[in-house]
């Protein structure tokens, strides 16, 4: 198992670092699935606010059953948001779900 990062940044961007980088649009918010080898997978979501006090709301949702990963909060690595941290499988991977 290694693990993956996830963070919003600036106010329309989501990063991933860890077992593999990625970057991804979130202009008007972002859903993604982490997906393992196995098929295992969650859901993750990352909503920036602009109401004023600017910050990121970070979520993880099940897609059916809980993969058997650690699943952390933590504080971005960049900018003192929050983030996401999971252990995930190798070769685990991410994509956008469409909003």
């Amino acid at each position: 198992m290694s693990t993956i990062t996830i963070y919003g940044a600036s106010d329309d961007l989501v990063e991933v670092e860890g077992e593999f980088s990625e970057e991804f649009s979130a202009y008007n918010g972002w859903r993604g699935r982490v997906i393992a080898p196995s098929g295992q997978n969650l859901i993750v979501t990352a909503e920036y606010s602009k109401t004023g006090e600017d910050y990121w709301t970070l979520g993880v949702e099940t897609s059916g059953t809980w993969p058997a990963w650690g699943i952390q909060f933590a504080e971005a690595p960049r900018e003192g948001d929050p983030a996401i941290i999971i252990e995930v499988p190798a070769g685990t991977v991410i994509e956008t779900i469409e909003r």
